[in-house]
């Protein structure tokens, strides 16, 4: 069965077979969670960590859902202030999405209801699009906000033409490559399942209450677990990687998949942590932020030398 610290100690060895004394290591998202992990088991064996888009080791299943399904609900907001004040467009495009902040979140989750109760028609005449696949557009296109005038274009076409041709395409796009199920048997394998149906019953009403677009689809993943019949063994604790080299967290204020809050948290759990602050959005910073960032970074993996404490980008 696969664990993370199966896994780990395989990447020890294939380490020590290459002759580093030390593992140089840049982690993004689920990776940062391997990373610290590392540290932990071999702090002695570490060396130039940087982890972006951290993973807070102390969440269980369902307290990474309810993060993740605030931080969707939060960037959907972005997203659409963005939209309306034509920031988030393409040369010469408007945006579909009128009135106030509110009333454009309210206009994406209709267009969801609607096309759920009459898919979408798009230019291939045996596809239709549906209120899931718009949903799953706009949460993918959500990582990355130097994307968001695509998705202005997908919306505004499926809002004002009634057409899903667009939203395919970048469905398609988005899942390419990707496999939800891996995903889930990877997440269920990290830490043991809590909770019952009361308590995931519990969890599911207050997503959907503080994530009324996100909510449903991200909760209960504990009931998933249990119904496939595997978990993990590593309960949800701090890491503390006592003895290793300075470790460098990457944290974006706009991040909808690893709140900031997860990398204040990792970096405060570490010995040797700090916070690296990126004033952003989207999922992660390094290679899509900007020179402070990637400064930071370069310098750190290729020199040794950390950024001024507390440096925010």
């Amino acid at each position: 069965m696969w664990t993370p610290s199966r896994w780990l100690r395989d990447l020890d060895v294939l380490r020590a077979l290459s002759g580093d004394q030390k593992l140089n290591y840049l982690g993004f998202s689920y990776g940062t969670y391997l990373g610290a992990i590392y540290a932990e088991l071999f702090p002695a064996n570490t060396g130039r960590m940087v982890l972006d888009g951290a993973v807070d080791p102390t969440l269980s299943l369902g307290g990474r859902a309810t993060g993740q399904a605030k931080g969707f609900e939060t960037s959907l907001r972005t997203y659409v202030e963005q939209c309306q004040s034509g920031q988030a467009v393409q040369e010469g495009q408007g945006c579909p999405l009128t009135g106030d902040a509110d009333a454009g979140v309210q206009q994406i989750r209709a267009l969801i209801t609607s096309a759920d109760q009459t898919p979408l028609k798009t230019a291939d005449p045996n596809v239709t699009v549906d209120g899931r696949t718009i949903r799953s557009v706009v949460r993918r296109f959500l990582y990355s906000s130097e994307y968001w005038p695509l998705l202005t274009y997908a919306l505004d076409q499926a809002i004002t033409q009634k057409d899903g041709s667009y939203v395919q395409v970048l469905y398609g796009r988005a899942t390419a490559g990707s496999s939800t199920p891996t995903f889930y048997a990877v997440n269920c394998q990290d830490i043991p399942v809590q909770g019952d149906v009361t308590s995931w019953e519990k969890e599911y009403r207050q997503n959907l209450q503080s994530s009324p677009t996100f909510g449903a689809s991200l909760s209960n993943q504990d009931a998933r677990c249990q119904a496939w019949g595997h978990s993990g063994t590593r309960e949800p604790a701090p890491i503390h990687a006592k003895g290793a080299a300075p470790i460098l967290v990457v944290g974006t204020t706009g991040d909808p998949a690893t709140p900031y809050a997860w990398a204040q948290a990792l970096a405060e759990q570490l010995e040797s942590g700090q916070l690296l602050t990126w004033e952003g959005d989207g999922h992660t910073a390094y290679g899509r932020s900007n020179d402070c960032v990637k400064k930071a970074v370069d310098t750190y993996l290729l020199n040794g030398t950390m950024p001024d404490k507390g440096l925010t980008c």
